[in-house]
């Protein structure tokens, strides 16, 4: 699968493309985040017994995330193939990748209290994932991971 990835980058990241790429990279962790602590506030607001667990899953993916990264500390795509990364970043810990785990914590979250709301969080989430893969910060099994991290964690 990195074999694959690094073959096919270029040809994914062309010049035109990289622009919307960055705005998208900038731009989704917003649209994830908003919303999420809208419905948090919402939630306390309302003294719902959701708001509990709306909190501690996507915390409980992130503090996975946080060890697995400082354990494994694999280099990033950007730095293993010698490439200019689109949006800036340390060299280390890409694996798994938190912006995407983040992203799909929420989702899934926000996924339990509101369908239609979950559903947009997802496609926004898939979106996080992928510009993070072009912009060069991340392989393909990072997003997977992070992807996979978050969806046990919900389903626990």
């Amino acid at each position: 699968m990195e074999k694959f990835y690094q073959n096919n980058l270029n040809y994914i990241r062309q010049h035109h493309l990289d622009k919307i790429c960055v705005v998208i990279a900038k731009i989704t962790p917003y649209l994830t985040a908003a919303p999420y602590a809208l419905t948090l506030l919402i939630l306390f607001i309302n003294h719902s017994s959701k708001l509990l667990l709306t909190i501690i899953k996507p915390l409980s993916s992130f503090l996975i995330v946080t060890l697995i990264r400082k354990l494994y500390n694999r280099p990033r795509p950007c730095m293993t193939f010698n490439i200019e990364p689109l949006v800036g970043h340390k060299t280390g810990e890409s694996f798994p990748s938190r912006h995407t785990v983040s992203a799909f914590a929420i989702a899934f979250a926000l996924l339990n209290i509101n369908i239609h709301l979950g559903i947009i969080a997802l496609f926004i989430a898939c979106i996080v994932g992928l510009s993070r893969i072009i912009c060069a910060v991340h392989f393909i099994s990072d997003v997977l991971c992070g992807f996979l991290i978050a969806l046990i964690i919900y389903l626990i």
